[in-house]
């Protein structure tokens, strides 16, 4: 989330948004330096967690969960659909 935010933040999209993580039970495991980026992610919509109450900011994510994250940044912040 980190590479993606810093690229949202290169290429001038509002990246102000943030939410509250605490719904999440493993929010606690989410590094100091990626909670700016976490936060914004999930409040764009861009990242919605492995299940309603875990994130998994440690967890290693697959291919298809890295389409989909890069999918929705395209199409909600760059204005570009299939």
């Amino acid at each position: 989330m980190t590479i993606l935010y810093r690229y949202a933040n290169y290429k001038e999209p509002d990246t102000s948004a943030s939410t509250d993580l605490s719904e999440y039970a493993d929010m606690g495991n989410i590094t100091n330096w990626a909670l700016a980026a976490m936060k914004w992610a999930v409040e764009a919509g861009i990242i919605q967690g492995r299940t309603p109450t875990t994130i998994v900011p440690q967890g290693t994510s697959t291919r298809a969960e890295i389409a989909t994250i890069f999918k929705r940044y395209i199409e909600d912040f760059l204005g570009e659909a299939d």
